[in-house]
């Protein structure tokens, strides 16, 4: 069966300066070691998601260093921002990568939303992203459509976090569950694995490349977890299969005393 291969990695948090670190781990070198092991598993050709936070603090040298990184190593790559990035910025500095509201990858579509509020760790999607769900829909209405977007639309049992969840997400599910070809909603922000429904819709959250957030936690822990990402195999039938690959053989590990991120 042919298939499409697309990989997420998320939450990068790349600082102003390479030696950058959040919770104890050096966030360049953790995304570096997350592409050695996409390359290691074979999957070096695969287009990459970049689903949100991209930067720590919406630094340019971040998108910057980014921009470098991945036209150095030939990758081809969909990009959308998180509540730690500046659109602006974004579209600014990934020169090589200008953002886009979907992509077409033979018979699967890649929509990609902003769920980023300046200034707020929650989501929302605004009213002008809804309108362009709806033209997304319309171009990719031939096709089976996998939806990107930083902020999670459903609880992920951690209490501090689920308080981040997209505040309007009935607004968007109501757009998404009247059409038949979306397959699968993707998200990153929880710096976790999670799977589980949104309504009738498949949602897969993936761990950060940099630190892991607790699992089941009440408030701010992190997890000793190592740089982690997503694979997916996008059948042409509509059919996918995904799983979580984390990298074992980076030795920083997170401080478990760090209070915040």
């Amino acid at each position: 069966m042919a298939s499409i291969s697309l990989t997420q990695i998320t939450d990068l948090h790349l600082g102003d300066h390479s030696e950058f670190r959040l919770g104890g781990v050096p966030t360049l070198a953790s995304f570096e070691a997350v592409l050695r092991a996409v390359e290691e598993q074979g999957r070096g050709a695969d287009r990459l998601l970049l689903t949100g936070d991209l930067a720590s603090d919406c630094q340019p040298h971040a998108y910057q260093q980014l921009n470098r990184i991945l036209r150095h190593q030939q990758k081809q790559a969909i990009w959308l921002p998180g509540n730690h990035d500046d659109p602006a910025l974004m579209r600014e500095h990934l020169v090589d990568y200008p953002p886009t509201p979907y992509v077409e990858l033979g018979c699967w579509g890649i929509l990609t939303l902003d769920s980023s509020v300046p200034d707020q760790p929650g989501g929302h999607i605004a009213e002008v992203q809804l309108q362009q769900v709806q033209r997304s829909l319309k171009a990719l209405e031939d096709k089976f459509i996998l939806v990107a977007m930083h902020h999670s639309p459903v609880p992920v049992g951690c209490a501090w976090l689920d308080r981040q969840q997209i505040d309007n997400q009935q607004q968007l599910y109501q757009l998404l569950q009247s059409q038949s070809n979306i397959k699968a909603v993707v998200t990153g922000h929880v710096h976790q694995q999670f799977e589980g429904y949104w309504g009738n819709l498949p949602i897969y959250c993936t761990p950060s490349s940099c630190v892991q957030f607790k699992q089941q936690s009440f408030d701010f822990a992190l997890s000793e977890q190592p740089p982690a990402y997503r694979w997916f195999n996008l059948h042409d039938d509509g059919s996918l299969e995904t799983d979580v690959t984390f990298v074992e053989n980076f030795t920083p590990r997170p401080d478990p005393n760090s209070a915040s991120y």
